[in-house]
């Protein structure tokens, strides 16, 4: 299945070896893990993922994410609209940010999404507000997606009808996120050092 998501265009990413919180982890383990999920993705897809986003991560985890995976980029960050440089042991690392207001594992937690048409509504509310600031300057609308749980039939419509409304709008691009840094650093490299 994995290569089958990987061949249909799809960008497989992982939330670090184990869905634990990272903070009271070793380094050496948390090393050992980030590798297994590097690994697990490799022979899953037949390639290694170019991100990184664990969720629970530790205060070093960016660092270790990016000496393990040599990701391009990392989305532990909840900050901004837009990707950003940040310097992770002496070298600019890209920060893609992510969301969890439009993240549908909202519909697992309470007070979430009790309804398909209310995930719709709230991506089309927060991607009307973004498009209209986006007239004069870039935005980014980040949507957190899991097979697990927009993947069920009774809610599969609602990203149907959101990605429908989306694609009459001018100007827009739907696109993952390896795609996103890929354009960031050609568009926005890194500042040189001094």
């Amino acid at each position: 299945m994995g290569r089958a998501f990987a061949r249909d265009g799809h960008e497989v990413a992982s939330h670090h070896w184990r869905w634990i919180d990272y903070a009271n982890v070793d380094e050496r383990t948390e090393r050992d893990h980030i590798r297994r999920s590097v690994d697990a993705i490799y022979s899953a897809t037949g390639s290694a993922p170019v991100g990184w986003y664990a969720g629970r991560a530790s205060a070093r985890t960016r660092r270790l994410a990016f000496e393990v995976g040599g990701f391009r980029y990392d989305s532990d960050a909840y900050n901004d609209d837009l990707p950003y440089w940040v310097d992770v042991a002496g070298i600019p690392r890209l920060i893609i940010p992510y969301a969890f207001d439009s993240n549908e594992f909202k519909f697992s937690l309470s007070p979430g999404f009790a309804s398909a048409e209310d995930f719709e509504s709230y991506l089309r509310r927060a991607f009307d507000f973004l498009y209209q600031e986006g007239g004069d300057r870039p935005k980014m609308m980040s949507i957190g997606l899991h097979c697990r749980v927009s993947g069920r039939p009774g809610r599969a419509s609602a990203l149907g009808n959101f990605l429908r409304y989306v694609s009459g709008c001018d100007d827009v691009w739907v696109c993952r996120r390896d795609e996103i840094a890929a354009h960031w650093a050609a568009q926005f490299p890194a500042s040189p050092r001094p």
